[in-house]
């Protein structure tokens, strides 16, 4: 992998496949200490996903909704 100048990175199709991961899925890097890192899959919990939609008052079946559509919108795209 190599870093782009933002500090990003492209996770390999292998190692999204073998963590299950999709569009969305939040993810985080942690050092263990010893100069290198571990990636692992963040859930997404109900109270952090309403804070992307400042004054907004959604209930938790809208905000499952939402999540469910964005994926299903990229599966859509993906295929077509």
């Amino acid at each position: 992998m190599t870093m782009s100048t933002k500090g990003r990175v492209t996770i390999t199709k292998d190692v999204r496949d073998e963590l299950g991961l999709e569009p969305y899925d939040r993810v985080e890097i942690v050092a263990d200490g010893q100069g290198g890192a571990m990636l692992r899959k963040v859930g997404l919990s109900l109270e952090s996903a309403a804070g992307m939609f400042p004054g907004v008052g959604l209930s938790d079946d809208v905000l499952e909704q939402v999540v469910k559509k964005s994926r299903d919108d990229y599966h859509a795209e993906q295929q077509s």
